[in-house]
């Protein structure tokens, strides 16, 4: 029994002299030598004062009635738009499948051209655009 009143007294005297509640420490920004700002817990020199920070509370807050009927009339404005991606293309009536993605084989090392690369894919870029190009001249209208 002497274990679990020492357990209870343990308890007892942390829940009174130590209260649940948010831990908040003194922030105080510093400024370098070298003119970078440091924030830290301990004072830079005498006469530092700490910041002063909101203590909000983090997490979900419902939105004002405001907010939520606006919200609303955004969703039903979207409800009835369907917009295609902005890459995508119309496929060129009666071409085949084969055709199509030749183009956008080529459409592809085009983008990557333009966009950049490496000293080293140069040729290999060169060469796949080359063989697409006669692939569509040759099979295709």
């Amino acid at each position: 029994m002497p274990a679990f009143t020492d357990l209870a007294v343990t308890t007892a005297f942390i829940a009174v002299f130590f209260p649940f509640s948010p831990v908040s420490a003194d922030v105080y920004r510093c400024e370098l030598a070298d003119g970078r700002l440091s924030f830290q817990q301990i004072p830079c020199h005498s006469d530092s004062k700490p910041m002063v920070l909101d203590d909000r509370q983090s997490g979900w807050s419902a939105l004002r009635p405001g907010e939520q009927a606006l919200l609303n009339s955004y969703r039903k404005q979207d409800a009835g738009r369907h917009r295609k991606p902005s890459g995508a293309k119309k496929k060129v009536v009666g071409e085949s499948k084969a055709c199509w993605n030749k183009r956008k084989q080529l459409e592809a090392v085009r983008a990557k051209r333009h966009r950049g690369y490496k000293l080293k894919e140069s040729g290999e870029l060169r060469r796949k655009r080359n063989n697409y190009e006669d692939y569509l001249r040759q099979f295709c209208p």
